[in-house]
């Protein structure tokens, strides 16, 4: 054997000492579906099997199966799946030529196709104010469930491993926790993140929002239009992340019931965040029966991306009564609450 074979060998058949058995990454397992994946979830008939134990079974509605090509139930706006990066997910579009576009963050929760329900009763109270925007809903990553207390084990959809911060630091807050204590929890040097996983959603969700602003310039969106970031619960921690740590191009945020996560890590460096003038609108939203992420852990929320944002950003906090984290899917309260607070971004 020549010293080039014996030398490429060496490098196609590494000797390992101690041998292990390769495992996978424990947390995410996987972030992009083939078409055919992605259809058959959308299409599927089942309901969600938890809000984090924020509804009864019977107050849950009928999910509002997707089918990729066709409009949405009730709507006039088409269902559109894109599979693969960086989207993973479908978009909604609209009947007349789109002007803005919504890139809407979903929730922890193994079933994130239910949100369809939510965007079929918001589409239909306001079809005037939706008649030109695009709703844009990226899949988040799978993470397996074995720790979060209150959810079964299983599969389900997270942008980043908030189990730890969930069974701590939130568990902590969900009975009657007032503002001040909320603040110093999210604050604490023992609120625990993931780093890498915040990170990584960054990226990826800088690109969906980079090709929406894309499409709207393409297609002659009067001033190149305006994309608006939106989340709910963990979507929303997520987009308050990227609104802190992003320059992606937006027109404004909205958190609807989500928290500030990995604040002890931005804090410590908060210099690096108040630069570069965003000039568009933070808003973060509680819901004033909401026992899941309590009002008072929004608030508290506002108030360090406030202090981390003073001058590169205007940041508000409103709560809406009578709004729990659950009624946040059905017709009523919840929805006409979100949709009140879009038209303000969107006029």
């Amino acid at each position: 054997m020549s010293p080039d074979a014996s030398s490429t060998a060496a490098f196609e058949e590494p000797y390992v000492f101690p041998p292990t058995r390769p495992e996978p990454y424990p947390m995410e397992r996987r972030t992009y579906r083939s078409f055919a994946e992605l259809a058959d979830l959308l299409a599927s008939n089942d309901t969600v099997a938890q809000l984090l134990g924020s509804a009864r079974p019977e107050d849950i509605p009928p999910p509002t199966p997707l089918t990729c090509g066709r409009r949405l139930s009730g709507t006039a706006h088409r269902v559109r799946c894109a599979a693969g990066p960086p989207l993973g997910g479908y978009v909604l579009e609209p009947p007349q030529p789109a002007t803005a576009s919504i890139v809407f963050l979903h929730g922890f929760t193994d079933t994130p196709w239910f949100y369809a329900t939510f965007f079929r009763s918001a589409l239909t109270a306001a079809p005037e104010l939706f008649a030109s925007v695009r709703v844009v809903v990226p899949l988040a990553p799978v993470y397996r469930n074995q720790s979060v207390v209150g959810e079964p084990p299983g599969d389900f959809f997270a942008w980043f491993d908030a189990a730890a911060f969930l069974n701590t630091t939130l568990a902590r807050l969900t009975d009657g926790a007032d503002v001040a204590t909320a603040e110093a929890a999210l604050r604490a040097d023992t609120a625990m993140d993931d780093r890498l996983g915040l990170f990584l959603s960054t990226r990826r969700v800088e690109a969906v929002i980079a090709r929406e602003r894309d499409a709207l310039r393409t297609g002659g969106a009067p001033g190149g239009g305006r994309v608006l970031l939106v989340g709910h619960s963990l979507g929303a921690a997520m987009a308050t992340h990227i609104a802190l740590v992003s320059r992606a191009h937006l027109d404004g945020v909205v958190l609807l019931q989500g928290f500030v996560p990995a604040a002890r890590t931005l804090l410590a460096s908060k210099e690096a965040y108040n630069s570069g003038e965003r000039q568009y609108a933070v808003e973060l939203v509680g819901g004033g029966a909401d026992r899941v992420v309590p009002a008072p852990v929004v608030e508290a929320s506002a108030r360090i991306v406030e202090d981390l944002l003073p001058a590169a950003a205007r940041v508000k906090y409103t709560v809406q009564a009578g709004v729990s984290h659950s009624n946040f899917f059905s017709p009523g309260p919840g929805v006409e609450a979100a949709v009140g607070v879009l038209r303000r971004f969107l006029e």
